[in-house]
């Protein structure tokens, strides 16, 4: 080493004394160009096209791709390319949350070859691009909350070792991600149900948990005559709801509006309101520390009020949240005659359906044509 160190110096020494660079600096230049911290009999190779446009996108098609890779690229010199293009389409073939083939990705990288045999390449960034593609790796699992096990720390060490930039990373998702991943106040079983009737369920738990009187109930529209439509009803419903429906004045119309959206994980529901109009208040403020005129109300006469609740704001009162089915306006209809069972006032309130359309119900357009809102009244 100090032999090679000394060819350098006098190997540069005319460079030096023109361009007046740092003695320190010139060392590690020749260093990286005479490959002492580079893989010698790695060379680089252009990105190489993967099939990975396949007709049938699930986990086993994706785990054979990669088998295919390894049985054909024995050298590994593509490794970097297929390693980043295959994370580009783990989103399509739905295994961006599967733990196994995030390790197979990383097995892909041979085994005791990138690991630091001396100081200097503790001390410099060693094998930069593999390290970073192992950290793009960690990032990815990171982005779609999967924690990593024992067995991932075990290969990173037989590849990178344990004194690296992955290793870090890897403890650092280790360390963070388990005091997080219980602390979801609406937590959602793994895999995820893909039943739309499980997500709303979900879904409405999520948005009445403002009231721990709300109560989820399932209907089905089989059960109300007259009804077209043959599907589920999700709705929810508080006590303190009910009391400010009881007294709603009966000259005053309600109204059903949506359908708005919730996401609930990478799926979102569509879901409508029963609301009506602001009730006013006459808010007093009072001292509640003066104790100056304090009353007796045994004997007096009791004017009980509806005390002030979280489902009163400024745009109008709500008294039920639901999601159906199909999201059409016979299915809302079900839903009101199955809320006049608990709540005989509705009636007689008049009740406005406002109702948004949508092209099919997509979240992307995928037409140039963007169809125009309409509102239904009935």
């Amino acid at each position: 080493m100090i032999t090679l160190m000394k060819n350098i110096i006098l190997s540069n020494k005319f460079l030096i004394i023109k361009k007046h660079k740092n003695i320190r600096l010139t060392i590690v230049n020749n260093l990286h160009i005479k490959q002492v911290l580079c893989n010698k009999n790695e060379s680089a190779s252009e990105i190489t096209p993967y099939n990975f446009n396949v007709k049938k996108k699930e986990k086993e098609t994706f785990l054979e791709i990669i088998h295919v890779y390894k049985k054909e690229d024995r050298i590994r010199k593509g490794q970097l390319q297929f390693i980043l293009t295959a994370l580009k389409y783990m989103d399509e073939f739905g295994v961006n949350k599967d733990l196994e083939i995030y390790k197979q990705l990383l097995d892909i990288f041979p085994k005791n070859k990138y690991i630091p045999k001396n100081k200097f390449q503790n001390m410099f960034f060693s094998y930069a691009k593999h390290q970073n593609v192992a950290i793009s790796i960690l990032k990815k699992m990171e982005k779609n909350f999967v924690i990593p096990d024992f067995e991932m720390q075990e290969l990173i060490i037989q590849i990178f070792g344990d004194k690296n930039l992955v290793i870090k990373k890897c403890w650092n998702i280790f360390y963070w991600f388990p005091k997080f991943s219980q602390l979801n106040p609406w937590p959602i079983p793994r895999p995820i149900p893909t039943d739309p009737k499980e997500l709303a369920k979900f879904a409405i738990a999520k948005m009445s948990c403002i009231d721990v009187q709300a109560n989820t109930i399932v209907y089905k529209t089989k059960d109300i005559p007259d009804a077209i439509d043959d599907t589920w009803i999700v709705s929810s419903m508080s006590r303190s709801q009910q009391e400010l429906l009881a007294v709603q004045p009966t000259n005053k119309s309600l109204i059903v509006e949506g359908p708005f959206m919730i996401w609930v994980d990478k799926y979102y529901i569509n879901y409508f309101v029963l609301k009506g109009d602001p009730i006013k208040r006459e808010i007093i403020y009072e001292d509640y520390d003066d104790i100056s005129h304090l009353q007796i109300p045994f004997w007096e006469k009791h004017h009980f009020k509806i005390p002030l609740t979280k489902h009163e704001q400024e745009d109008g009162v709500y008294y039920a949240i639901c999601a159906t089915g199909t999201s059409s306006k016979d299915s809302l209809l079900s839903w009101i005659r199955c809320l006049q069972k608990i709540n005989p006032i509705l009636e007689k309130i008049p009740i406005t359906f406002k109702i948004k359309s949508f092209p099919n119900q997509q979240l992307y357009i995928k037409n140039n044509k963007i169809s125009n809102e309409i509102s239904n009244e009935k």
